[in-house]
Parts: C-alpha cells; sequence; structure tokens
C-alpha cells in the first residue's frame, strides 16, 4: 500500500469515528418528539423589551425571571459596559439603553456596577437622544422619549386602497407587522402609568433635566454607533408631510384606522395560536390588545404566547430568540443522514426525525388569510416549528428534499403521500419572482423603489421580500429533487421554475466567483447553497459559473485548513476574512466543505483542500462528539447577525457524512 493510501485510509477512518461520535451528541440533544431544535441566540433587545412591556402592562415579574433576566444581561455585556447588536458586535446605544432602562425596572440600584456601567457607556457616547427610532418608541412608552420626536408611523396606511404602491401590505411580512404593532402604539401614544420610579430613571438618562432637552432639533440624528443607513431625502420628505397630515386628520379617521390595525392584530393572534410571526410583533400585539381593553379576554392568551419565543435556564439566564429553527435544523440534518454510512444510529435519530418533520408540514391554507394579506400556505413548512403556521419557500425545500432521501436512501420514516409533496411543490412555486428567484414567506409585492424609504435606520434590506440567493438555491435543488423522485407526476411548470431559477443564480453569481449570503455570513454561506443547486439542475461540474466558484473556494482556505469569513462583509458588501490569527469557523468550514465534496472533484488541488478541511474540523472536535461554540454564522437585515447554535453540529456532521458517503 502506497503512502498516499494509508494516509487517506487514516483520515477516513478517523472521520468515521468522529462522525459516530457527533451522531451520538445528536442524539443527546434531539427532542423526544423527535426535532433537533437549537436556540437562535441574538441579543438582549428582546427581554428587555419584555421588561418594559410588563411595566406598561402592570404585570409582576417573578424573583426567579428576575434573577434570570439579570444573568442573561450579565454574561452579554461588553467589557466597555454596553450591549451590541450581536455576539460579536461592538456596543449599541439603542441596546445599551434598554438593558439600562430594563435593570432599573427590575431594581436594580443605580450605583449597581452593571447598571453603573451602562449609564457611564449612554454619557460617554453623547447622551440617549440620538437613539434609533425604535428605541424612542420604547423609552416613549415609559414616558422617557415625547412622542413629538418619534418619526411619523400613521396608522392610517392601513385604510389606503389595497392597489396603492406604498400599501403596507407591500412590505416584508416581518416590518409588515412590526410597523402594524407600531403604528398602533404611536397612533394612541401608548404610555405606561405615570410613577417616581419611571421619573427617577428618566431623570438618570437626562442628567440635563428632560425639560431641557431640545428633542425637536435631534429628531433626524442617529447615533453613530448604530445607525446602517440614514433615511434619505425622500423619506425626511415623507415623514414631514405626514407630521402636516396628522395634524389636519380627523378624530373619526384616526378611530378607524386604530379598528382596522385591531383586526389584523386579532387575526394574527387567532391564525398563530397567540406565538404570532416573531415576538418583536408580539410583544407590540399584546401591548395593543392591553391598551384596547385591559380586561380583554385574549389578554392572557397573548401574554402566554410570548413564552413560545423564550429560552431560560440557570446557566444562561432568561434569553428571548428572534427566531425558532427547528424545521430548519431538523431538514439539514435528515439531509446529512441519508448521505453518511448507514449506522444503526442514524437510521433510529431519522426515524424519529422524520416522522416528527412529516407531521409539521401546513395542511390545508390559514382561514381568511387573502383578507389580511396571507399567501396560501397548505404544502409549506415553516422555520420553527408545527405550531408556528408561517410557511417559507427554502424551508418547505429543505423538508421536502430531506423526507424524500430520507425514505430513499434510509427507509425511515412514515414518508409523505404523493398528494402532500404536490402540496409542497405547489407551495415552492407560489414564491417565485418575476427575475426567476424566490422570496422567503412570500412573492415581492412591492416596487424596489420602496428600498429607499427603509425608516429602520439600524437595519438594511428589510422592506421588502428579494430574490435570494439561498432561498432560489433550496428552492431550485428541492424542485430537481423531487422531480427525480416523481417525475411524470409533476407538470412542466416545475421545469419552468427550475429553469428560471438557474438563470437567475448564474445572473447571480458575484465577480470574485462566489455567490454572496443574505441569511448567513456570507460568501461561503451563499456559494454552500447554489453549487449543489446547480448541480441538481444538471450543470455539469465543469460549468464556468462552478468552475469559478471552486476556484474561490480553494482561494478562500486559510492556513489552519478552514474556512472563515467576518460579519463585516456582509454589511459592508465585500469579502472580508477572519484576522490571521483567529483559528477558522467550524460551520464556514463545512459549509465549504460540502461545496466542494458535491462536485465530487477528482484533482489534486481539491483533494488536499478537502482532507486539510476534513483535519481540521476532527481537530475542533470535542470529546463528546460537538464542536464549541464559535463566531456566530447567521444574519439578517445585514446588521443582525445570529448564533444558530445547532450549526456548529449539523453542518461539520454533514460534511463528514458526504466526505465518508453511504458506502462507508
Amino acid at each position: 500500500m502506497s503512502q498516499t493510501s494509508a494516509t487517506d485510509g487514516e483520515l477516513r477512518a478517523r472521520a468515521a469515528a468522529a462522525h459516530a461520535a457527533a451522531l451520538a451528541h445528536l442524539r443527546q440533544v434531539q427532542q423526544p418528539r423527535g426535532a433537533l431544535a437549537g436556540e437562535v441566540v441574538w441579543n438582549p433587545m428582546l427581554v428587555c423589551q419584555y421588561v418594559i412591556a410588563c411595566e406598561v402592562l402592570q404585570r409582576p415579574i417573578s424573583a426567579d425571571r428576575r434573577r434570570h433576566i439579570r444573568r442573561s444581561l450579565e454574561l452579554q455585556v461588553r467589557p466597555d459596559g454596553g450591549w451590541g447588536m450581536h455576539p460579536d458586535s461592538a456596543s449599541w446605544l439603542f441596546h445599551t439603553t434598554l438593558a439600562y432602562v430594563a435593570l432599573r425596572l427590575l431594581d436594580t440600584p443605580a450605583d449597581d456596577p452593571l447598571a453603573q456601567g451602562a449609564l457611564r457607556w449612554i454619557r460617554g457616547h453623547g447622551g440617549v437622544v440620538p437613539i434609533p427610532t425604535w428605541g424612542r418608541i420604547w423609552l416613549a412608552m415609559l414616558g422617557m422619549y415625547p412622542w413629538s420626536g418619534v418619526q411619523p408611523i400613521l396608522p392610517e396606511m392601513w385604510l389606503l386602497p389595497e392597489a396603492t404602491p406604498v400599501h403596507p401590505r407591500r412590505l416584508y411580512n416581518h416590518m409588515r407587522l412590526i410597523y402594524l404593532g407600531l403604528s398602533y402604539v404611536y397612533g394612541v401614544r401608548l404610555q405606561a402609568r405615570p410613577s417616581p420610579r419611571l421619573e427617577q430613571i428618566q431623570g438618570e438618562l437626562y442628567p440635563e433635566g428632560y425639560a431641557r432637552v431640545p428633542f425637536a432639533r435631534h429628531r433626524d440624528e442617529i447615533a453613530a454607533t448604530d445607525l446602517h443607513e440614514a433615511p434619505g431625502a425622500g423619506l425626511r420628505a415623507a415623514f414631514a408631510g405626514m407630521r402636516t397630515l396628522e395634524k389636519l386628520t380627523p378624530g373619526l379617521l384616526r378611530r378607524r384606522a386604530l379598528e382596522r390595525c385591531r383586526e389584523h392584530i386579532l387575526f394574527e393572534f387567532h391564525s398563530t395560536r397567540y406565538v404570532c410571526l416573531s415576538p418583536v410583533n408580539g410583544l407590540l400585539f399584546t401591548l395593543a390588545l392591553h391598551h384596547s381593553d385591559p380586561r380583554h379576554p385574549e389578554l392572557e392568551r397573548a401574554l402566554h404566547g410570548l413564552e413560545y419565543w423564550v429560552w431560560e435556564d440557570e446557566a444562561e439566564g432568561m434569553r428571548i430568540c428572534g427566531a425558532r429553527s427547528d424545521i430548519w435544523d431538523t431538514s439539514f440534518l435528515l439531509q446529512a443522514l441519508a448521505e453518511g454510512p448507514p449506522l444503526p444510529l442514524a437510521r433510529t435519530i431519522a426515524r424519529d426525525a422524520a416522522t416528527w418533520l412529516a407531521g409539521a408540514q401546513l395542511r390545508g391554507d390559514i382561514p381568511d388569510g387573502a383578507r389580511h394579506y396571507r399567501e396560501p400556505a397548505d404544502g409549506g413548512w415553516g422555520f420553527a416549528d408545527e405550531h408556528h403556521p408561517w410557511p417559507v419557500s427554502d424551508c418547505t425545500a429543505e423538508a421536502l428534499e430531506a423526507l424524500l432521501a430520507c425514505a430513499k436512501d434510509l427507509s425511515e420514516g412514515p414518508g409523505l403521500p404523493l398528494a402532500r409533496q404536490l402540496a409542497a411543490v405547489r407551495f415552492i412555486l407560489r414564491r417565485q419572482n418575476p427575475d426567476g428567484g424566490f422570496g422567503s414567506y412570500e412573492p415581492r409585492r412591492g416596487s424596489l423603489i420602496l428600498r429607499s424609504f427603509n425608516p429602520a435606520e439600524i437595519y438594511g434590506n428589510c422592506m421588502l421580500e428579494y430574490s435570494y440567493t439561498e432561498c432560489t438555491a433550496s428552492c431550485v435543488r428541492g424542485l430537481a429533487y423531487a422531480r427525480s423522485q416523481l417525475g411524470g407526476a409533476l407538470g412542466p411548470e416545475v421545469d419552468d421554475g427550475i429553469r428560471r431559477g438557474v438563470e437567475f443564480l448564474l445572473a447571480a453569481q458575484a465577480k470574485n466567483g462566489a455567490w454572496a449570503g443574505f441569511w448567513g455570513i456570507h460568501y461561503t454561506y451563499g456559494t454552500f447553497f447554489t453549487i449543489p443547486a446547480l448541480l441538481a439542475a444538471g450543470l455539469s461540474p465543469h460549468h464556468p459559473a462552478i468552475v469559478r466558484a471552486l476556484q474561490w473556494l480553494l482561494a478562500a482556505q486559510r492556513p489552519d485548513g478552514g474556512w472563515g469569513e467576518s460579519f463585516e462583509g456582509v454589511i459592508e458588501d465585500r469579502e472580508v476574512g477572519l484576522p490571521p490569527d483567529e483559528p477558522s469557523v467550524a460551520t464556514q468550514t463545512a459549509w465549504a466543505l460540502l461545496a466542494l465534496l458535491a462536485t465530487r472533484p477528482a484533482d489534486a488541488r481539491s483533494t488536499r483542500a478537502i482532507d486539510r478541511g476534513i483535519s481540521f474540523l476532527l481537530a475542533r472536535q470535542g470529546p463528546d462528539g460537538a464542536w464549541p461554540a464559535e463566531r456566530a454564522c447567521g444574519v439578517f437585515f445585514n446588521t443582525a447577525v445570529l448564533d444558530y447554535r445547532l450549526y456548529r453540529q449539523v453542518f461539520p456532521t454533514w460534511a463528514l457524512a458526504r466526505f465518508l458517503g453511504r458506502e462507508a
């Protein structure tokens, strides 16, 4: 046996042992219902807003929960005393102010080191006045910012004819529902009951005296620490016009607008069993419901719905995640199991996971959904779990492929009846945009001109559904896999959808040969999705676009054998690597390996790169089969970086599975 063969055999043996250990770890964290559910870690914004909401609602927080909230703030504070947008960011005024207010509302003394550090940071960075709009609103609800200093969010927008180019129905659904809640609280100038404690906190935030602050003069000013996308001249003119219109708005029209908002809010509560699209709009909707009737019979259910988003334990305290990813994570794991060695443990995990995933598919549309701007939902899967009826294009494509592959290659799970497979295909096709790309929850509804009117200064690319590289790649690959399994059961619209999706992906390739990600960091993520999609659609591994992408991946490999990009690349829309002295990221390394391995390369350079990448994953794996905490790799709206805690377990496991193959 040659030295090279011996080395290859040794690496494969080590990879097989690592794969088995990874499966053992994943089996330990698999839930009894079969799902894989990892926390999606973001920042303290939501838990602080929960504290503020409880103050407005006059709802006491238990001693244990107060202690847990403080614990989470202690773990997330930066060395400079502030809090940031995500686990790797610098401190922001928005999050630091909310954290300070939450601490004080929890009766943390002003001279407590945690509170002291926050207030010192706030004052050292110019004070509270230039806090972004979303922060102003939460402060205004406590009487700590004048509503006149908040840019107008008119509820009357919901009374516009639906054909109007600026009707809220045209917005991306998260923005649409957040601004539905914001327009209500702005429209009623919602404010908590005054109290000595609120007056004291107000005085601490404005040591020069609240009444002396020239808020109007700073209406358009946003803290440099927080600003991502400044309102343009057109948006500022629109704000000025809305302020004038509001002064002329009859009270009857305002009441009609608020009633329309309440109708949409109640629909969202009822159609989601009170968990809502996200905790952001859930908190705002709960406040609106309380304002409309403090004794509303559904208020308790609304409050209980917020618990769906809570992670709470002694180690890390109370966190509220911006998303749950049960279906997403489970779908990827099932695909990994279908590609890897058919070990008994793999079959056991797959059986339970597939049984749960098949039951999480939506059956039927949301009653009365069209009147509230919901797209048909039948056949889709969501991002979260079976209790969250907001289905998504790529989640549906990944779940469909996972279940079909699991039934074909592992003979595990209940399988999907043909009718449910076809419903999933129809659901995916409905999300395709005219440019051939796919949106996420919905196809794009509004003109791209609306991108220039983003009022959320701290986020970017949040106004509309776009055609996303990753969603398009998932949908193309899922449709192609379904076509390979179902053949004549699918109509010509599937072939057309795949063709148009491929055209979009080829046109979206960046100059460096990679594909930029929108929901993950960054070129590694987009390329991981796109190469397998193009191959599944029938392109040759020697297609020029795929060759260019592979060349980029090979050039991007780092000296330690792994891959790693910084979140700054998403913000700046360019390629930004990690600092040279920082190790590569296991998750991003797995993405790169999965893309390389999908082409089944035979050349020596690619083989060496793959072997080095696998060796990096083996070196990073712990004795318990898990990979340790690392840089966050998820992202949305440019600035909001997310740590999907299961990513660093699922994707390296998948890379090992693809490396080993079924024959192992």
